[in-house]
């Protein structure tokens, strides 16, 4: 994982794509998302110094059981996004879909965002989006968000 001169990783860490007809039929417990929060996490840091990558630190790290329950409200927030239909919340001038979907400004573990090779790369919606009357939408996925990823993982020591 790359590091900024603020010690900021370079992007967020994306976690597979979910789709949206699957996603909806799954509790918590038995999701994707629950279980690669509960796995062990193998870190390797490096960051610039004087226009050379550096390795800044190596780590093996899980995430305590608080900050999955919060991943836990994202994951919950989207499946009712999903299940109601409402995903797109408006469309710019500019054609840019704003969605319903959690906001990295909203939950300091995870937020949802798109991954795809573009606005068609999609999968079928269970419910048609209101806004829209699309039946598939863009590919999404869980992502961790890089403030957590410093401030939980790269800053915090390790304890013994």
């Amino acid at each position: 994982m790359r590091l900024k001169e603020n010690n900021l990783p370079k992007e967020d860490i994306p976690f597979p794509n979910f789709k949206y007809t699957e996603i909806v039929k799954l509790n918590w417990d038995e999701s994707e998302f629950k279980y690669i929060l509960e796995q062990k996490f193998f870190f390797v840091f490096y960051q610039f110094q004087h226009e050379k990558l550096t390795l800044k630190e190596v780590k093996f790290w899980n995430m305590p059981y608080s900050d999955i329950f919060e991943a836990k409200n994202v994951w919950d927030k989207t499946i009712e996004t999903v299940n109601q239909g409402k995903i797109v919340k408006e469309i710019t001038e500019k054609g840019i879909r704003k969605t319903f979907f959690p906001k990295k400004t909203e939950n300091r573990v995870s937020h949802v965002r798109p991954h795809a090779k573009n606005k068609n790369d999609c999968f079928p919606l269970p419910v048609k989006d209101k806004l829209t009357d699309n039946k598939e939408y863009t590919k999404h996925c869980f992502w961790l968000n890089a403030s957590y990823v410093r401030d939980e993982i790269y800053l915090k020591t390790t304890e013994i």
